[in-house]
């Protein structure tokens, strides 16, 4: 399947008249929109990776809005992504991959087009890359890099008390331009949360006024900074469910959404199984299996054998299964 990259030279005035569902009026096809400002090298902002994640599309209103009759401060570069899936509501269309998993090596046309996209930035030079998300499940507010540099931590610090740093899924738009610029993602809690789309138009016009990012990181108390250990994975075979249910072969345990960002001890129990094996993985950044060092069998439970803080649990199981229940995380400093 082919897929078409449309330039524009500004964010569409119709914006502003339109909802998420009605946004092929607009961009009926991925778009990159780099609008010329007073100074190099462009803030590079990446939306609707995911169709159902709508803050950014909040935020492509906004910027059109602020900048329609001015220049900004600073160019702009801005991808606007899967437009067919957020014209259903979906994160990804059936049968195609995730818009945020396409950003490495691969031979489809989404990978092309993201490569295509890649190109571009590469020839223009970044001031920093700004990739903005909402999650499924209840989170705080808070920003994810992948490189520890001190401009890469303000990022982070600027946009939220809580980071995290992680290098997996590989695949991530945020991964592959960390190493064109400093990078981050920005988590923005549910879709409809007004602090996440604050926060993130705070964020970008910040990044658009400054003339240079800080080269000293922000103090410890600026940034509680987590680090990605493992991700959580489910058999696709596995009957699941939250809480004991009839006709299910994992039950995880029913408060679980309502841990994200919290510690985890040691034995406490992660869910309860009727199937050998339980179909609960838990993969590092290479895919290796570490799920004996997070997990272990007692009966039909299972509990946790280290202490660990999980992040993005969702209850969502079409989410589950098209990504991952969840992250877990050790406090990096």
């Amino acid at each position: 399947m082919a897929l078409q990259l449309d330039h524009l030279d500004r964010l569409p005035g119709a914006l502003s008249a339109i909802s998420v569902r009605d946004i092929r009026e607009v961009f009926p096809n991925p778009t990159l929109v780099e609008i010329a400002g007073e100074h190099e090298p462009p803030l590079f902002i990446s939306t609707l990776l995911h169709g159902n994640e709508t803050t950014s599309f909040h935020v492509l209103q906004l910027l059109e809005e602020r900048f329609r009759n001015k220049k900004p401060h600073r160019s702009l570069m801005i991808f606007v992504g899967n437009v067919a899936a957020a014209e259903v509501g979906l994160r990804r269309l059936e049968g195609e991959p995730d818009f945020n998993r396409i950003w490495a090596h691969g031979d489809t046309a989404h990978h092309r087009l993201a490569e295509e996209v890649l190109s571009a930035a590469r020839r223009r030079g970044l001031f920093a890359s700004i990739d903005i998300h909402n999650n499924t499940g209840r989170n705080p507010v808070y920003g994810c890099v992948n490189a520890l540099r001190p401009e890469d931590l303000y990022l982070a610090a600027t946009f939220a008390p809580i980071g995290v740093y992680y290098l997996n899924p590989p695949t991530t738009q945020s991964i592959a331009f960390s190493h064109l610029a400093p990078a981050i993602t920005l988590e923005c809690g549910q879709v409809g949360d007004p602090d996440g789309l604050n926060a993130a138009m705070d964020l970008i016009d910040h990044m658009i006024s400054i003339d240079a990012l800080p080269k000293t990181a922000p103090l410890p108390e600026a940034l509680e900074l987590f680090e990605t250990v493992g991700r959580v994975l489910i058999d696709p075979s596995i009957r699941l469910s939250f809480g004991e249910a009839e006709s299910t072969d994992l039950a995880l345990r029913e408060d679980l959404e309502d841990l994200n960002f919290k510690w985890i001890e040691q034995d406490d129990l992660w869910a309860t199984t009727t199937s050998n094996p339980s179909g609960l993985k838990v993969v590092d950044e290479h895919g290796s299996d570490l799920t004996e060092e997070f997990f272990r069998r007692d009966g039909d439970r299972i509990l946790l054998r280290q202490r660990v803080v999980p992040a993005m649990i969702t209850a969502d199981e079409a989410i589950i299964r098209q990504d991952c229940l969840c992250y877990l995380m050790k406090s990096l400093r």
